[in-house]
């Protein structure tokens, strides 16, 4: 993932090697390695993409009404990339992306959705996509253009996103003792 601004930024993330890895464009042309993202823990930052989306999606409207309840920083740009990114470099947060009714999804789970969420898991964060409460790496693709709708973020993040918007988190469950060891 490239981002460019004030500082010319590469981040890199290979299947099966932890964590994210963050290089800087130097004055001089050459990449310097500044950072290593290997976990996303929890923090009040948000990034909620298709507003538009809670006029007809009451459990999307739940979640944004908690975030800004619960007086988390609004961090939107209008782009997914800068704003996963910032959970990546802030290493917390939470990006939303989700369709309703009225509003399609937009995002392609080829080229924009798997790539970060590959990112994003590498760094210690998970992904939650196509409803389906599971992985965007897990959801076959059928199609170049196949769209989706999406969460980035820290583990408990995206839980809290699955329950709110899908009733339940069954990946990220924890079972009680007496669950767990019936007998006691």
């Amino acid at each position: 993932m490239g981002i460019y601004g004030p500082r010319t930024v590469f981040c890199l993330a290979v299947a099966g090697c932890p964590g994210c890895h963050e290089f800087l464009l130097m004055d001089d042309g050459k990449w310097v390695h500044v950072k290593e993202t290997t976990e996303i823990g929890e923090g009040k930052l948000f990034a909620p993409g298709n507003l538009r989306a809670t006029f007809d999606n009451p459990a999307y409207e739940r979640l944004i009404s908690h975030y800004l309840g619960e007086k988390y920083t609004l961090r939107y740009t209008g782009g997914m990339v800068p704003d996963v990114f910032q959970i990546i470099v802030k290493e917390k947060g939470v990006f939303t992306n989700v369709t309703s009714p009225s509003t399609k999804a937009k995002l392609r789970i080829l080229f924009e959705v798997a790539p970060l969420a590959l990112m994003v898991e590498q760094a210690g964060g998970a992904s939650s996509c196509d409803g389906l409460c599971k992985s965007a790496l897990d959801v076959p693709i059928l199609g170049y253009d196949q769209r989706t709708q999406v969460c980035f973020g820290s583990i408990g993040e995206v839980t809290r996103f699955e329950e709110y918007l899908y009733g339940n988190s069954p990946r990220f469950s924890v079972p009680n003792e007496l669950e767990a060891n019936p007998r006691q």
